[in-house]
């Protein structure tokens, strides 16, 4: 028996998988099949068995190769560690981690999950942030804390993620590896949020706590046979670089996770120009619910989109593919509940054979819902309209005006999103200038948006002629696409006002006060107009989210004080 506090990886069972040869390809696979098809969950319903058996089965069908559960500080989710913490001690007044109940549910689930995939020939990935810690870290060695700020450079951390990767891969042998994100700003701490500028901070390069970092994570898992994936993350061009040559210093089976647009699953931006970089193991990530494009909510088939992002990856020499489910800031809520499925079935289906038709994809859906496959070439062509329609309405010229497909949270935060945060223009420099206002350019974006609404209302006029449809399957679009024409009209409404009060702020001499001024008063009365949503208490809280009264409030709230402003 271990004793409390000791890890004896001389007995620890071996499953190892770095010399495991790449998935084997079955009948109907090409030379070009990726060999590794993730399935990625990012949200609560990891934790629900049900969920991961309808993934499993997803999996299975789609013959995809590993499910993937992505949250941020899982690990202390499931190891206490015991080099830190003692599970079996006797407490008075607090347990050695708090929740510890819950730490062995997880510890007994989590065992359990690995066992159902394994029995299906299914990998089973963590994907994880560092620095990741439980509060107890802190009490147990305050002097991490320097200025109220968790210092990410003291030499500890290095210690800590060994010890916890080695217990994780000790305890749990069936898992395959461990996707790591270094780079994100989501950790509990990271060099990358820059906040401690102690001595230490200082005099320890970017690159140099990535490495120490990755290393850390990586040389517990291949002493166990496990594999490491290093997770991509930049908001800029220049974040590229240091976590780029960090990863170059790596062993050689180190696999590079790379998503397929820069910073964030933004379908109107470039390819990821870190894609080819290295001359390793490569995967691409990919979104198919949606966070930028409607969450599913309004469904938005992304059929060419996923094609060309592919053969990109493909001509670059990646050789895998990670596909998200679902987004973990919007509970309850997977691609599997919505239309965006066929944005799964896509990813999976291209990941295995790049020549598999669209027609092929939506064939084969139909056909699992026990509806007229003959019906194909028409939904096809309906699912082809929903895509331009929602970048037409969440996109201002390609730039990202939406808030992850909400309205945005205020007219500051509309520009800082444009501008700063899901910035275009520092990764197409072709995009430079083309947020400048004038009343011109105001119309001619304002066409854009115009055309979505419009497309938006069309397409639900179609759905209410195409009386030829299979019933079930036109019933289901029209429930689907019921209010895509007031979420168009609503982002239509927002854009206007931003621009409009951009350019009173900028050039109020010149701007058109009187237009503002219309604006402002048709957003307002679109706002109090989605307030009844609410009440009516029949609609999903994440459609709600979408048409949310209250952020066309602020937005509307903010516009009248600079309208009003003095001049």
């Amino acid at each position: 028996m271990i004793a409390p506090g000791e890890l004896d990886t001389a007995s620890s069972p071996q499953h190892t998988t770095l010399d495991r040869k790449p998935w084997p390809r079955e009948p109907g696979d090409n030379d070009t099949a990726f060999t590794f098809r993730g399935f990625e969950l990012h949200g609560g319903r990891m934790w629900q068995r049900n969920h991961i058996l309808q993934a499993l089965d997803f999996i299975e069908t789609h013959r995809m190769t590993a499910l993937v559960l992505h949250e941020s500080d899982i690990i202390h989710h499931l190891v206490f560690p015991r080099a830190y913490f003692n599970p079996y001690a006797q407490w008075k007044n607090a347990p050695a981690r708090r929740g510890e109940n819950a730490l062995q549910n997880n510890r007994v689930y989590f065992d359990h999950i690995l066992h159902l995939a394994n029995n299906r020939g299914v990998e089973i990935w963590l994907e994880v942030k560092e620095l990741a810690f439980p509060d107890e870290v802190l009490e147990m060695n305050p002097g991490l804390l320097k200025n109220g700020i968790v210092c990410p450079s003291e030499p500890f951390w290095a210690e800590f993620i060994e010890q916890k990767t080695q217990e994780l891969v000790h305890d749990f042998p069936l898992l395959t590896g461990i996707i790591l994100s270094p780079g994100s700003p989501e950790g509990r701490a990271s060099r990358a949020q820059n906040k401690c500028r102690c001595e230490v901070c200082e005099s320890t390069t970017l690159p140099d706590w990535y490495d120490r970092i990755i290393r850390a994570m990586h040389a517990p898992l291949r002493r166990a046979g496990k594999r490491l994936a290093v997770r991509d993350f930049a908001y800029k061009p220049a974040d590229h670089e240091p976590l780029i040559e960090a990863v170059s210093r790596q062993a050689d089976d180190v696999i590079f996770c790379i998503k397929v647009t820069p910073h964030d699953f933004y379908p109107t931006f470039p390819d990821n120009p870190a894609i080819g970089r290295l001359p390793r193991e490569q995967w691409v990530e990919y979104d198919t619910q949606g966070q930028f494009f409607g969450w599913g909510v309004f469904p938005s088939a992304m059929f060419d989109d996923i094609r060309q992002r592919m053969d990109h990856a493909r001509r670059r020499g990646v050789t895998g593919g990670l596909f998200r489910s679902e987004w973990e800031r919007v509970n309850d809520w997977w691609v599997l509940e919505s239309l965006n499925v066929l944005n799964m079935m896509t990813a999976a289906t291209l990941a295995r054979d790049p020549r598999a038709t669209d027609e092929a994809i939506v064939t084969a859906w139909l056909q699992a819902q026990g509806m007229p496959v003959d019906a194909a070439g028409w939904l096809l062509s309906v699912l082809r309209e929903t895509w331009p329609i929602l970048r037409g309405a969440l996109f201002v010229d390609d730039f990202v005006f939406a808030d992850c497909s909400m309205f945005p949270r205020g007219l500051g935060r509309a520009w800082w999103t444009m501008e700063v945060k899901h910035s275009l223009e520092a990764w197409a420099p072709a995009y430079r200038g083309r947020l400048d206002l004038n009343g011109e350019r105001i119309e001619s974006l304002m066409q854009e948006k115009r055309r979505a609404h419009a497309g938006a209302m069309a397409l639900v006029a179609r759905l209410a002629a195409d009386t030829d449809a299979p019933a079930p399957l036109r019933a289901q679009l029209q429930d689907w696409t019921a209010l895509l024409p007031r979420y168009a009209e609503g982002m239509m409404l927002c854009a206007e006002v931003c621009l409009r009060a951009r350019w009173q702020e900028r050039d109020p001499a010149r701007s058109d006060k009187a237009a503002f001024r219309v604006a402002l008063s048709r957003l307002e009365q679109f706002g109090e107009g989605l307030a009844p949503l609410v009440e009516a208490g029949r609609y999903p809280h994440q459609t709600l989210m979408l048409l949310d009264f209250r952020r066309v409030a602020d937005i509307a709230a903010e516009a009248r004080t600079v309208l009003e402003a003095p001049q």
